[in-house]
């Protein structure tokens, strides 16, 4: 008879109603075939571990005088939570590779001398009853069958299956909440992930408190506009409507720019717009670059794939970002620079306010 046999035949039939009965009507059986002898010199029944004081296990099986497996045996029903220690005590006095809590129809299987607590140290649990055939076979098969706990490998298998098993409970634990806080702190990367599959499913470049918004699970805000220019105050009788004046902007060059909270010394306008250039490849080469040749003014595009494709560039005003092949048309006032630098920013996901010129 074949394990996958005796098997079918455990699990439709009544349950035993005692330690002995599951003893010699369940796991006996199975250890027969596993090609263990239940009858034989090296399955020990009763097998005294611990020394004077100690007690016995219900079964330990041995090669060549070297037991290398115990398995205590409780009755079906019972809790087995409540014996681990005791299972684990023998096996550590008797030094064995694996050890295996059991009614016959639920198995604990353990590492005894492995580290941490009891619940680090179990490896496996089965279920005749319920898992899949398949699987018990296989699982049986590797931890205690004779061939595998008297080569070794069975404690090997065992050793990997845990690792395994201690490696997939802790990213249970910590993936949720790294996840949240990426979601809460606004992780830029995956703002710029959602900013672009955004942009390549819908052709919209949401903002980034839009993504912020959308991570944290609130409503999306509209995207800012605009405001209309303050009208002028009217004029005296006699006089001419004055128009809107800008504050005038000290005529000195910024000494720096900070994006994304860093400071990045610049000696110029055009400096500080390269500046910029040299950031976004930096962080988006990867992306799809190609968004910067969306924009142009009324005739010539900010971008091109070659110099003569902007509107100076035959004359050398154009700047290439670290051999990327993209190359930007660099003439315009202050201004105009700032105002593409922001433009280029926001097309990547990117709040245009992050941009800060500074004169100090």
């Amino acid at each position: 008879m074949s394990l996958q046999e005796r098997l079918e035949i455990i699990r439709s039939s009544p349950t035993p109603r005692g330690e002995e009965q599951a003893k010699f009507q369940i796991i006996a059986p199975i250890l027969q075939n596993l090609d263990w002898d239940p009858y034989g010199p090296e399955v020990l029944y009763e097998h005294p571990v611990g020394g004077k004081g100690g007690g016995r296990v219900d079964i330990a099986l041995s090669s060549s005088g070297r037991v290398v497996a115990l398995i205590e045996a409780k009755a079906p029903g019972s809790d087995l939570s409540s014996h681990v220690g005791q299972v684990l005590g023998y096996a550590f006095h008797e030094g064995v590779d694996i050890c295996v809590l059991t009614t016959g129809l639920e198995w604990w299987l353990y590492l005894p001398r492995e580290s941490g607590p009891p619940s680090e140290r179990r490896f496996a649990v089965l279920n005749v009853a319920k898992d899949p055939v398949e699987q018990l076979l296989e699982d049986f098969e590797a931890f205690l069958s004779k061939e595998m706990l008297v080569s070794g490998r069975a404690e090997k298998r065992a050793k990997a299956v845990r690792k395994a098993g201690l490696e997939a409970a802790q990213l249970n634990k910590e993936i949720p909440s790294i996840w949240s806080r990426m979601q809460t702190e606004a992780d830029e990367e995956l703002v710029e992930l959602l900013s672009k599959r955004v942009y390549e499913k819908l052709s919209l470049r949401p903002t980034k408190p839009q993504v912020i918004a959308a991570l944290q699970g609130s409503p999306i805000p509209p995207a800012g506009i605009p405001a209309d220019p303050p009208e002028a105050p009217p004029a005296p009788p006699g006089e001419k409507q004055p128009g809107i004046r800008r504050k005038p902007r000290p005529s000195v060059k910024p000494t720096a720019i900070e994006l994304w909270g860093e400071r990045r010394p610049v000696s110029s306008h055009k400096d500080g717009f390269k500046t910029v250039l040299d950031l976004l490849w930096e962080r988006h080469r990867d992306d799809d670059f190609d968004r910067v040749l969306e924009f142009k003014g009324r005739k010539f595009p900010f971008a091109a794939r070659h110099p003569g494709g902007v509107k100076y560039g035959d004359a050398g005003q154009y700047y290439e970002p670290s051999n990327s092949g993209y190359f930007f048309d660099t003439h315009g006032s202050a201004h105009d620079l700032e105002r593409k630098a922001r433009k280029f920013l926001e097309s990547f996901g990117h709040d245009p306010s992050e941009l800060k010129v500074l004169y100090d």
